[in-house]
């Protein structure tokens, strides 16, 4: 794709956000992303099979700014289940407090969101580049169960921050208990016994009995 592809590319999506921060993403149409972007709609059409389309462009740009930044910020963590745990939690939170990505996970808008990013190996794949680096070592080093594969890995933890941001449940956690819950349950799927602390240990047993 040659340079002003590219640039046309950004700017049809740079307008998308503009239009989902107007009307909504459920709300915005084809033309308003055209007229926003000053094109036609055939110029839309040219780079996106449609407004799914454009609308997952969206979302992966933005996964990929904070999947950046996520990864700077996880750096500080010294034990690896902390870095598991500390990343849903900062993934969670910020994407709810996020001015662009907080409106995927919208009332009005999260069914669109979920089909979409379900359905979408760019976003996966997306994930699997932040977290593999620090997945795959940890899998070598006993720090994670062996016979796990990053890539699936990779989905599940990408499953889990979905559905926390999508389904309310009926317990409404603060970020203490978020985290406790966590700890809980997904850590021992994750993590072998023996590098579980023993607060791990004894909350799991707890949770059990």
């Amino acid at each position: 794709m040659g340079n002003d592809s590219i640039a046309a590319r950004e700017r049809i999506i740079d307008a998308a956000e503009e239009c989902f921060q107007r009307y909504g993403m459920v709300r915005t149409r084809v033309e308003d992303i055209a007229r926003a972007a000053h094109c036609s709609r055939a110029t839309i059409y040219r780079y996106f099979e449609g407004r799914d389309e454009v609308i997952l462009a969206v979302l992966l740009r933005e996964s990929e700014r904070f999947g950046h930044e996520l990864t700077q910020r996880l750096r500080q963590y010294e034990k690896f289940e902390d870095f598991l745990i500390e990343g849903v939690i900062h993934t969670v939170e910020s994407i709810r407090s996020h001015e662009h990505f907080a409106l995927f996970f919208s009332e009005d808008s999260i069914g669109i969101t979920n089909s979409i990013a379900g359905g979408s190996d760019a976003l996966f794949q997306g994930v699997s580049h932040f977290l593999a680096p620090v997945m795959q070592p940890a899998i070598e080093n006993g720090k994670m169960h062996e016979n796990l594969d990053v890539q699936e890995v990779t989905e599940w933890i990408l499953r889990i921050v979905l559905s926390l941001l999508s389904v309310e449940g009926p317990s409404h956690r603060n970020t203490a208990e978020l985290r406790e819950y966590l700890r809980v349950f997904m850590l021992p799927a994750l993590t072998p016994p023996a590098n579980l602390s023993p607060q791990v240990s004894s909350s799991s047993w707890k949770a059990r009995s």
